[in-house]
């Protein structure tokens, strides 16, 4: 439901925009090369987490997100692939896998704005 409200968020922001057709709010969902990845190992690096997504194509950036306060991860990141059908393949194949003894789930991100 939570994801049903920003998928209907995202497409009223871009109503607003002059630039955006009918066509490409309709397929707004599938426009993204960037996967929310949950369920990491605390231990994991950026570049463990690229290294891992590589498999499915040129991964332009991994980021996981930190714990200010203990300077550790949060266990979730995101990782960015140069074409979305590279993302939608590693969202396929990865969620649910196994990375570092933990089961990751992926999911594709919603573009912002």
């Amino acid at each position: 439901m939570a994801s049903m409200r920003e998928f209907s968020r995202v497409i009223l922001s871009h109503l607003k925009k002059p630039h955006a057709s009918p066509s490409q709010l309709l397929f707004l969902r599938t426009m993204t090369s960037k996967v929310f990845v949950k369920g990491l190992a605390f231990s994991t690096t950026e570049e463990e987490l690229a290294k891992a997504f590589s498999q499915y194509g040129s991964v332009l950036k991994a980021n996981i997100i930190l714990n200010k306060a203990k300077n550790r991860s949060k266990g979730f990141g995101y990782v960015i692939f140069a074409k979305e059908e590279e993302a939608c393949k590693a969202q396929i194949d990865m969620n649910g896998k196994i990375l570092h003894g933990r089961v990751i789930y992926v999911d594709v991100q919603l573009p912002n704005k």
